[in-house]
């Protein structure tokens, strides 16, 4: 729609209800944009009180991948097309919220091996965040498209990275709802992965990559 050149020209009737939706949307996108802000604090100030009464390593990885989380998404460059779909944030923001629903237990269950698998995990994370750099999101946008480090392996290695340390976890208080959080994240992180892969699909640079790796999350297995 255009505008009137004249700032004596009254404005189309229609014109400020037309543009409800978009205001509505785009405020809303900030709010969960200061949500997931929020969302990384918390996540960095519980590494950090964990770390000083443990002083373990995964406590210490911990408190190193989600600092960086936060200092990337801050960083994060422009998008030259960003999704406009309010769902594909709120599927964002919740796959970056599930975790924090995980619970200890005071029956412990596999400890070496789960805390093993977790700072694999959680190293595989800051590896795929440093291939990743200043294009990280949390919702499907188009800020250039990054094939090196574990982006020549899988198309999502962060997705998967997280659920691997988040399988740690699990593996160390095996409660029913620890289990059942870490299957609905799967879902959630595959849902995530095919929203971005769908929203990128215009681009004939993302189409190029996608044949060169095959795999979105497991090679040779999907």
């Amino acid at each position: 729609m255009r505008w009137a050149s004249s700032a004596n020209t009254p404005l189309v009737a229609g014109a400020s209800s037309a543009n409800t939706p978009l205001v509505a949307r785009r405020t809303c996108q900030l709010a969960l944009n200061i949500l997931v802000v929020v969302l990384c604090l918390l996540y960095v100030n519980a590494g950090y009180q964990h770390f000083l009464t443990s002083r373990s390593i995964q406590s210490l990885c911990v408190l190193g991948v989600n600092s960086l989380f936060l200092v990337l998404f801050l960083a994060r460059r422009p998008a030259a097309a960003e999704s406009p779909s309010l769902a594909m944030w709120l599927l964002g923001v919740g796959g970056s919220a599930l975790p924090l629903l995980l619970r200890p237990s005071d029956a412990l269950g596999f400890v070496h091996v789960g805390t093993v698998i977790q700072v694999t995990g959680m190293i595989m994370v800051a590896a795929g965040l440093l291939s990743l750099r200043r294009s990280f999101a949390v919702v499907p946008g188009n800020r250039g498209v990054r094939d090196g480090g574990l982006y020549r392996i899988v198309r999502h290695p962060i997705y998967i990275s997280e659920l691997v340390a988040v399988l740690g976890w699990v593996l160390v208080y095996p409660t029913i709802a620890n289990g059942a959080l870490w299957l609905c994240l799967c879902g959630v992180q595959f849902a995530r992965a095919c929203a971005e892969e769908n929203f990128l699909s215009s681009d004939p640079v993302y189409r190029a990559y996608r044949k060169r790796v095959r795999y979105r999350l497991i090679p040779g297995v999907i």
